[in-house]
């Protein structure tokens, strides 16, 4: 081996080193050292709503396998709704709220606003408004349910670092009406590394940094081909779910690797290395809180040769 890889090496090892006691060890203080949990489709424990409705509490879930606590302000819920199925919350949230159709037809109603929501949509809820969910086809309706209660005093918590979402996006006014997106009304990001054949196509659909959404996470779908993958990588100072929406492959997080399938969800937690290989082509749903940010992300190539 030339000394100069040696050098190389030396120095990648103290890079390492340095990331894994500044971001590895910041979730281990958190989040009880839960780098990666996996909440298999088998083990989802749905409560009945009625006899048309499921609904399954993902957060309290977590809360209950590993003692994790992801803050009490995060609510992520995924309802399951059979043909005939109506949802009329009667609690007017004071904050908004996200939705995601991962099957069948969604009729929402919002105050007097009628929208029709498909799979592979999401919906943007704003705050103060009476909602109300059909099952508006012959089929099994499934959606996520993403509500962050942060603002519901008025102020950002200080734990997500954020002092205001108005005051950080150009004072824009939040938004103010019910808001469909989906993958293409947006241009997706091609990322990961070509030359070691990781790469994906990612499709921000609700950032608070493209939008006026008074929300301090992000949501967004990720694409991968069967083959490929995302390279070894952190995110600093926040935690990423990421549901199977189809296909399979391998999740490593922590250095942990779990074999995942349709509705399969995993928690990453920060500063913990990942990385994922599709054995088909994999559709992704991607929840970061706080919101994702490109100078929180550091990619770590053979990070777990060193770290674990």
């Amino acid at each position: 081996m030339s000394a100069w890889s040696v050098l190389f090496r030396a120095i990648l090892m103290q890079l390492l080193l340095i990331a894994s006691f500044s971001g590895i060890s910041c979730a281990g203080e958190t989040w009880e050292g839960s780098e990666g949990i996996l909440i298999s489709s088998d083990t989802w424990d749905e409560v009945r709503y009625d006899e048309y409705i499921t609904t399954f509490d993902v957060v309290s879930r977590l809360d209950r396998m590993e003692g994790l606590s992801l803050g009490s302000n995060l609510s992520v819920q995924v309802f399951t709704s059979e043909d005939g199925g109506i949802l009329s919350p009667d609690a007017i949230l004071p904050v908004p709220e996200v939705i995601y159709i991962t099957d069948g037809s969604l009729r929402l109603t919002v105050n007097d606003e009628e929208v029709l929501a498909e799979q592979g949509q999401a919906v943007y809820i704003p705050p103060q408004t009476i909602r109300r969910f059909e099952n508006a086809a012959n089929d099994t309706l499934q959606f996520f349910s993403v509500i962050d209660w942060t603002t519901a005093g008025g102020e950002m918590d200080t734990s997500h670092k954020l002092a205001s979402i108005q005051d950080i996006f150009n004072h824009q006014e939040p938004l103010n009406q019910t808001k469909v997106l989906s993958e293409d009304m947006v241009s997706p990001l091609e990322l990961g590394d070509s030359g070691t054949n990781r790469t994906f196509l990612f499709s921000r659909l609700v950032h608070p940094r493209e939008g006026p959404y008074e929300i301090p996470y992000d949501l967004g779908t990720a694409r991968i081909d069967a083959g490929s993958g995302i390279p070894d990588h952190y995110i600093d100072g926040r935690y990423q779910l990421i549901t199977v929406l189809s296909g399979s492959g391998n999740i490593s997080v922590g250095c942990i690797e779990y074999p995942v399938s349709r509705n399969d969800i995993i928690y990453a937690a920060p500063g913990a290395v990942m990385n994922l290989t599709a054995s088909d082509d994999m559709h992704l749903l991607v929840l970061t809180n706080p919101y994702y940010m490109e100078m929180f992300d550091w990619p770590m190539p053979y990070a777990c040769d060193y770290l674990y």
